[in-house]
């Protein structure tokens, strides 16, 4: 049996459909030539559609290379730009605002720009020295208050800066603490205030709410 490159088979498909042979007609009579090398039904369509709208070449068209400068200063920029006007955004929706690679993305948001994803947003991994200096400045706050005080402590989640979530507090003389800036820490009462309290109330049950509020 006469073995046919990917390029003859396609000279063939094309000399076929002229002469106004179907996409499975077509593949039937490679198959009969080429056995087991005969390209499959799916791609036999696709030349055949592109022949009738009026592709000539039976060559592969030249794969669009990706530019060397892919992790550039400017392109660098531009990856961060996209990302701080919308930190949802996935790595696909990047590469199709910027026009580079998978890859190139994957690395300026790793390598160069120190992101990573949390929670469905791309925060930065090293927080500015502003950042720093608030979180130091709201841990010292919540230290130095009295203890008799009830503090509330809550993340920037939209429900909680609801509007009848702050009337809520307001009306009931909540003081709100204010949300350290991001990172890549857990909030304090993810890995101190919540394990500790599942510590103590493991196991045990409790008749009424005055009863768990007390434990608490």
């Amino acid at each position: 049996m006469v073995i046919f490159s990917l390029q003859e088979q396609r000279v063939i498909i094309h000399f076929l459909h002229l002469r106004d042979a179907t996409p499975i007609e077509i593949h039937h009579q490679l198959s009969e030539s080429c056995g087991d090398g005969v390209m499959n039904v799916k791609n036999v369509r696709s030349w055949v559609r592109q022949f009738k709208e009026g592709r000539t070449s039976c060559d592969n068209e030249p794969k669009q290379s990706w530019p060397c400068t892919s992790r550039s200063d400017n392109t660098a920029e531009r990856v961060e730009k996209v990302v701080l006007e919308d930190r949802q955004l996935s790595v696909e929706n990047i590469v199709s605002k910027v026009g580079i690679s998978v890859g190139s993305v994957h690395t300026i948001l790793h390598e160069d720009l120190r992101m990573r994803k949390v929670s469905s947003r791309w925060v930065p991994r090293m927080l500015a020295d502003d950042h720093k200096t608030a979180r130091v400045a709201i841990c010292l706050a919540m230290l130095t208050q009295k203890a008799a005080r009830v503090l509330f402590h809550q993340d920037n989640a939209p429900a909680h800066w609801a509007y009848a979530t702050q009337q809520f507090l307001r009306e009931n003389n909540l003081e709100v603490v204010s949300h350290a800036p991001y990172s890549p820490d857990l909030a304090p009462s993810d890995f101190w205030l919540f394990p500790t309290m599942k510590d103590t109330l493991r196991g045990r049950t409790f008749t009424s709410h005055a009863a768990i509020a007390s434990a608490i």
